[in-house]
């Protein structure tokens, strides 16, 4: 997919269904809640969001049901099912909690689930709960894991890389691999929601991970996709260049809380041929029907109770910015990879106040706006 295939539709579509979540996570972009808002989407209104996002053509967008916890909706088995009758592969990402049983996890496979996303923080349960604020979130989580395995459920791991968690990151690996997982998603925090600014990595630290994750990627049996952070597009392409070697298995599209991709039902991001970012190959729709960039990026463009989502991911000036390099600010307008990178629009609006300044989070110096690769 290009430029101008992202200009027409994106490449994956979110639904934020609630914020209720029995969690009370540290880095939590939604800020969740314990309830559920009377305000939320209804389930008719479910539907025709899903109608909409099945019109924007063929291939729609991978679709992505987020939360809170999308299972304190008791309409979701039935909400997936509709996706699936309209030609979307639908996904979702539970909270890890005593919720989740077998019988519910059943229940998505038989509506047409196609993948369960997961998240693991930490590789043993004190940095896992203590993560997530919840004792218990980690054996939760295993069984979750089990039960998934077990149905043939398509399988995810999302793991948020942060100052509290970025040590535990060797130690996933193995664990990762044990479970059979199609994908491992690590999303690199961005100060929205409770997460806070001194929680995030430094651009250093930030290239040194993307480094270690490029170096991995051809040892492991999954993909390893990133989230916020393009510029794994550059890491794996200096890599493959100073090998003299193809490109590695490429799960680098960037995104937003729960995107998901990957084999072998689902589109490749490798087709997308350049990174999935906020607002470009990305749209986040959140409980009220606000449409937004992305979650990370919750700025909002119009709201599906007034507005046509095809229009304005399409249309909406914000939109159209995003998807145009020539508007990036700083380095990033001025590096060869903005095509392919673009950099997290996200963090440079949390930092900067500005989504198309240059990203604070990417630490590479751009030689030359004429040499792109």
């Amino acid at each position: 997919m290009d430029a101008l295939a992202f200009a027409r539709s994106p490449f994956i579509a979110i639904w934020e269904m609630t914020r209720a979540c029995a969690l009370a996570c540290v880095h939590c972009r939604a800020a969740a809640i314990a309830h559920r808002d009377p305000e939320e989407l209804t389930t008719e209104e479910g539907k025709a969001l899903l109608d909409r996002i099945a019109d924007f053509g063929d291939p729609p967008p991978l679709v992505v049901f987020t939360g809170g916890d999308p299972l304190r909706r008791p309409d979701v088995a039935g909400l997936v099912a509709h996706g699936t009758r309209r030609g979307l592969v639908v996904s979702m990402t539970p909270s890890g909690s005593a919720a989740v049983t077998e019988d519910k996890l059943r229940a998505l496979k038989d509506a047409g689930l196609a993948r369960l996303a997961v998240s693991l923080d930490g590789a043993g349960a004190d940095a896992h709960d203590a993560f997530r604020r919840v004792r218990g979130s980690y054996r939760h989580t295993l069984r979750i894991i089990e039960h998934a395995r077990a149905l043939g459920l398509g399988l995810q791991i999302n793991t948020t890389v942060c100052r509290q968690t970025v040590g535990e990151l060797p130690a996933l690996v193995s664990q990762v691999t044990d479970f059979g997982v199609l994908l491992w998603a690590l999303f690199f925090l961005i100060p929205v929601g409770r997460a806070q600014a001194d929680q995030g990595l430094s651009a250093d630290e930030i290239e040194e991970v993307l480094h270690w994750a490029a170096e991995l990627q051809p040892r492991v049996p999954f993909g390893i996709k990133t989230t916020e952070a393009p510029q794994y597009h550059r890491v794996l392409g200096e890599l493959a260049r100073s090998s003299g070697a193809g490109a590695h298995r490429l799960s680098a599209d960037g995104g937003s809380a729960g995107a998901i991709s990957g084999p072998p039902q689902m589109k490749e991001p490798l087709r997308a041929g350049r990174a999935v970012t906020d607002g470009n190959g990305f749209v986040f729709v959140d409980h009220l029907g606000n449409i937004c960039p992305s979650g990370f990026l919750p700025l909002p463009a119009g709201n599906v109770r007034r507005d046509d989502l095809v229009a304005v991911y399409r249309e909406h000036p914000l939109f159209v910015a995003l998807r145009d390099p020539a508007r990036l600010g700083g380095r990033c307008g001025r590096c060869e990879w903005r095509g392919r990178c673009g950099g997290s629009r996200a963090r440079a609006y949390a930092l900067h106040g500005d989504p198309l300044a240059e990203d604070p989070g990417c630490a590479y110096q751009p030689a030359t706006r004429e040499s792109e690769p």
